[in-house]
């Protein structure tokens, strides 16, 4: 009898087959698991927080929609202290889904550096009914010092660093920034002689091919 880890890769294996299946969002809690890891050996540094889902509100990074205060997601945002560099990195299972408005919208979060993706979210904070899950939010970000709070109300500490834009995806594309591809976990985790991680790579042989391929 197969055990529940085998199970739940069979499944992501086979039904990621299926036409309306999205397996990065069934998926990315495993990536997620082995992110720290991962950008750590790629981008020799060191990672002291992981932000997933990070709002980036698309009134900063548009010209034409200055006051708009609905925002997009970051899959991940990435901060290494010590070497005081960011990472907005994006998860791709299907080179299918690459899109020119997501590079647009990742492009635009870096130019505006740390201090405008908190200006951003500061005008969201503002508008927004969900202050409890925005507190959270904003908790993380005073632990690193991106922002002051006082009884006055919250200060952006305008951190000048410039994100580095980072896709993790099947294989090496023409694409912007850097390219992690799945060869380049295979290796890392290989490690790992744990049944999790043997049986992640075992998904990431089958993932990198193209399905529409088969």
């Amino acid at each position: 009898m197969k055990n529940e880890i085998d199970r739940i890769f069979d499944l992501l294996d086979d039904w990621r087959q299926l036409p309306a299946y999205q397996l990065e969002r069934r998926s990315d809690i495993f990536f997620a698991l082995y992110l720290n890891q991962i950008l750590e050996k790629t981008q020799k540094t060191t990672i002291d927080l992981i932000i997933p889902e990070f709002p980036v509100r698309i009134g900063e990074i548009s010209n034409k929609y200055p006051t708009l205060n609905r925002s997009f997601k970051i899959d991940y945002l990435a901060y290494s202290q010590s070497d005081q560099r960011v990472f907005l990195v994006e998860l791709k299972t299907d080179l299918h889904s690459l899109r020119d408005k997501q590079n647009w919208y990742l492009e635009g979060a870096s130019k505006i550096k740390v201090s405008g993706l908190v200006n951003g979210l500061l005008k969201i904070y503002d508008a927004t009914n969900q202050k409890n899950k925005y507190n959270k939010l904003l908790d993380k970000l005073e632990s690193i010092n991106w922002i002051k709070r006082s009884k006055d109300g919250i200060l952006n500490t305008d951190c000048e660093i410039q994100p580095e834009i980072v896709f993790i995806q099947p294989v090496v594309t023409e694409n912007i920034g850097v390219i992690i591809s799945f060869d380049d976990i295979i290796q890392i985790l290989s490690e790992y002689q744990d049944t999790l991680s043997q049986r992640f790579i075992k998904s990431l042989e089958i993932w990198k091919k193209d399905v529409n391929q088969y």
